[in-house]
């Protein structure tokens, strides 16, 4: 398990936070009642319902779930309040059950959007941020995920892959946008499994999806002026021309309201109408929080950053 600390920013009051990077177990301490083989719907809710994890696990990572703040050095205040969370996709079992275990709770659902453009062009107004517009610039960004919980600026600019489009000199709208390429070894679905072996048959599939592996762009940090949401696709399409590629990725909460403007644009591409992605829920475990603390994690939404994606 790997604990990453960072800064984030809720109600735009600067706290630390642990999230959970990284979960695997090694073979012989799994629960022999998981199979690779997925569960049916009634089996799904039934181990969901009752979670169950290896003693020997349980006992070994309670202590640092419990106080984190163990895992640094120097002598640390028991039983101080912390933070902790973590992105499940529903369909992995036994890290959801693992983090029940640990005592973690969902108080939001990831939505993933997907981009694609067949012939994607860059756009003469979409250019890389200059560094002496990065300060002006996150200051816009902190005023508007003001409303949001978990903002970091760890990675925003990484790789000088920040876009932005300009009007009269200005900057209308921006996004973080990273070349990314993952393996493919396994596709959730049965549809996704047949669109995978027979359909990148077809030139036009093929030309944007390899079944082998998959070339995309991973955004986040999106900021656009009200009322200039048009300039989000004209960002994402320069990026994945910058590129060579032809899809992006975007994880936002389900409740955002950037997810919101998103959809309002309509026309993300052909190849969200052929995949249907997988679905994550935000889970957090609160240590030492009083209620009126926690209940501004499950009021607004979470601020999703792509590196914790991909």
């Amino acid at each position: 398990v790997a604990f990453s600390l960072r800064e984030i920013q809720s109600l735009k009051k600067p706290l630390d936070a642990w999230y959970i990077r990284y979960f695997s177990m090694w073979a012989p301490l799994r629960d022999p009642t998981f199979r690779r083989k997925r569960m049916k719907r009634p089996e799904k809710k039934k181990h969901r319902e009752k979670p169950h994890g290896d003693n020997l696990l349980k006992n070994f990572g309670q202590p640092y779930f419990d106080e984190p703040d163990k895992l640094l050095s120097g002598n640390r205040e028991s039983n101080s309040s912390s933070l902790i969370y973590a992105y499940i996709e529903r369909e992995n079992l036994r890290s959801w059950n693992f983090s029940q275990v640990m005592g973690f709770e969902t108080v939001g659902k990831i939505h993933t959007t997907i981009f694609s453009r067949y012939n994607p062009k860059k756009h003469p107004r979409v250019s890389p941020i200059e560094e002496s517009e990065k300060a002006a610039h996150l200051d816009r960004m902190r005023e508007f995920y003001s409303r949001h919980t978990f903002y970091t600026e760890q990675n925003i600019f990484f790789g000088n892959h920040y876009l932005v489009w300009r009007e009269k000199g200005e900057i209308i709208a921006g996004c973080q946008a990273n070349p990314e390429i993952w393996d493919l070894v396994d596709y959730p679905g049965g549809f996704n499994m047949i669109l995978m072996k027979y359909g990148t048959r077809l030139p036009i599939i093929r030309r944007m999806f390899d079944p082998g592996h998959q070339k995309f762009i991973a955004v986040e940090g999106i900021w656009f002026r009200k009322g200039y949401e048009k300039c989000l696709h004209p960002l994402f399409e320069t990026a994945c021309a910058i590129h060579g590629y032809h899809n992006a990725l975007i994880w936002l909460d389900e409740s955002s309201p950037v997810l919101k403007a998103l959809q309002s644009l309509g026309k993300p591409g052909i190849i969200s109408k052929l995949l249907k992605p997988a679905v994550g829920d935000i889970r957090v475990k609160f240590n030492n929080y009083p209620d009126e603390d926690k209940k501004v994690y499950f009021d607004l939404p979470a601020y999703i950053s792509c590196f914790d994606m991909t």
